[in-house]
């Protein structure tokens, strides 16, 4: 039976938005994590209070950041200035906050409360599909946050979603490597 998971949290999909993040949330979803102690967030279903949460910033959101600087510098003479300079300024925070915790789970917390079903991810056109979200507290930033090569010889995490499942074992030894 799981006993904890890992949700793995991926950069914006495309410049439109990496603006929904910047104009509407005032920040990206790991940063926001990474600033609060309660967040409502994307879960399994069968979630339940008190599962420990392992938040991590996916690997390949590097990539993505990459290729959406590369799409802004093509597309730069259609943008208006003032979005321009707004996009390009989150791409290169998106980079610095990749260099310090992509890939690698930065932070821990507890479902705190009951499932919650909400379709916020499809209406604003967000690349995420779950409506299935748990609220979370206690969250604690994991200093130095725990890079996958550290774990993946006994973790291997979805490549398919932004959930993976583990069991006591796996929560036990990744506990063991900062707690």
């Amino acid at each position: 039976m799981p006993e904890a998971f890992i949700t793995n949290i991926s950069f914006p999909k495309s410049l439109d938005e990496v603006l929904y993040f910047i104009e509407e949330r005032g920040k990206f979803d790991v940063q926001e994590v990474m600033t609060s102690d309660y967040v409502e967030w994307t879960a399994p279903k069968d979630a339940f209070i008190g599962e420990p949460v392992f938040f991590m910033h996916s690997k390949t959101s590097i990539d993505t950041i990459r290729r959406l600087k590369g799409e802004l510098k093509r597309f730069q003479d259609d943008i208006e200035p003032e979005t321009f300079d707004v996009l390009h300024q989150a791409l290169n925070e998106g980079e610095d906050i990749y260099r310090e915790i992509g890939g690698a789970i930065f932070a821990r917390g507890t479902v705190c409360g009951d499932i919650i079903v909400d379709n916020i991810a499809t209406e604003d056109g967000l690349h995420w599909r779950s409506k299935y979200y748990a609220p979370i507290d206690s969250i604690l930033l994991i200093k130095p946050p725990i890079h996958i090569d550290e774990f993946r010889d006994f973790i291997t995490v979805s490549r398919t979603g932004a959930i993976t499942k583990l069991t006591s074992e796996q929560c036990q030894k990744l506990q063991e490597m900062r707690f």
